[in-house]
């Protein structure tokens, strides 16, 4: 076997390190979990797995997220990557195949018995595990129920990178309006007109500009609505928390997750598509609570569930 080196290689105290390059893969093995690397191989027997954690390196030029095993010997590392969606992802895999905990670094918790699980199935099943503060006169965000949809209206905001880049733009379009004057006043003279009409164009190339960006990271976006229905999910935000935008739309089975954390505020999972709300815990799960309650009263969750959890 031949192992291919990159990177870097270290010696200290006579230990010698390379790192080298090749294919780890992950089986299940007669209810085990097997990891091999090529000849190499270690196998943890059912439950001895405690969890899947995943955490951001923040001491690192390039971003990178990493992937632990936790067991009775403590946390070990498994394997570092440069994309959080990589990441989070191979992270979910793992925890399912071991039958473990996942604990993301975004919040983010999923029991054992929750994998595989839609929101709606965990609630049907487990409707204990689903806190229920008292709404105060503090808190934002609502639910409400129109015919049969529950309609959920949250005060995400708008990533501070988004707002960032989205002045930077509106902010480099107002000097088009004095070079487009410069340029057009030898033709058409100079007047209040050109420099209006450079404005003009560039605060609509700077609004079609964000508009491209916002659909691959949704960086603009925010004030998210969220409707369930009997035919699936729609979820909608405001751009630059003006303008609503078009729904996205998935189907009930892919809303995967919803949680309220003091860390990471409220997060919604729905696909691969997570939205995040920065709010205390008690008013995400207060706005969970009035979800499930909502959920319930339209006939999406069984009310013989609840009896039998209590």
């Amino acid at each position: 076997m031949t192992w291919r080196a990159f990177g870097s290689n270290r010696a200290k105290n006579g230990l010698l390190e390379i790192s080298v390059q090749s294919t780890m893969r992950f089986s299940e093995d007669s209810g085990s979990v097997l990891i091999q690397i090529e000849d190499a191989e270690a196998r943890y027997e059912p439950g001895e797995i405690l969890a899947i954690r995943t955490e951001k390196i923040e001491r690192s030029l390039v971003p990178t997220w990493r992937i632990l095993l936790e067991s009775k010997e403590g946390p070990r590392p498994l394997i570092s990557l440069g994309s959080e969606s990589d990441a989070l992802s191979v992270a979910e895999e793992i925890a399912k195949l071991g039958s473990a905990r996942l604990i993301e670094h975004t919040g983010r918790i999923v029991e054992r018995d929750e994998h595989g699980l839609t929101v709606l199935q965990q609630i049907a099943r487990h409707p204990g595990r689903w806190p229920r503060p008292v709404r105060t006169l503090s808190m934002s965000g609502s639910v409400s129920v129109r015919e049969k949809e529950v309609i959920m209206d949250l005060p995400s905001e708008i990533p501070a990178v988004g707002f960032l880049f989205a002045a930077l733009l509106l902010a480099c379009s107002l000097v088009l309006g004095p070079l487009s004057l410069l340029f057009s006043g030898n033709i058409i003279g100079f007047s209040q007109y050109g420099m209006s009409y450079g404005w003009a164009l560039g605060v609509f190339v700077s609004l079609i500009l964000i508009v491209f960006l916002n659909r691959s990271n949704r960086i603009f976006e925010g004030n998210h609505r969220i409707i369930i229905s009997e035919s699936g999910v729609s979820v909608s935000g405001k751009l630059l928390g003006l303008f609503r935008l078009p729904a996205e739309t998935f189907a009930l089975s892919e809303f995967k997750d919803i949680d309220a954390t003091q860390a990471w505020g409220l997060t919604l999972l729905f696909g691969e598509r997570r939205v995040r709300c920065d709010l205390p815990a008690a008013e995400g799960q207060c706005l969970i609570g009035e979800m499930i309650d909502g959920l319930r009263e339209v006939g999406a969750i069984p009310f013989t569930s609840y009896l039998e959890e209590e």
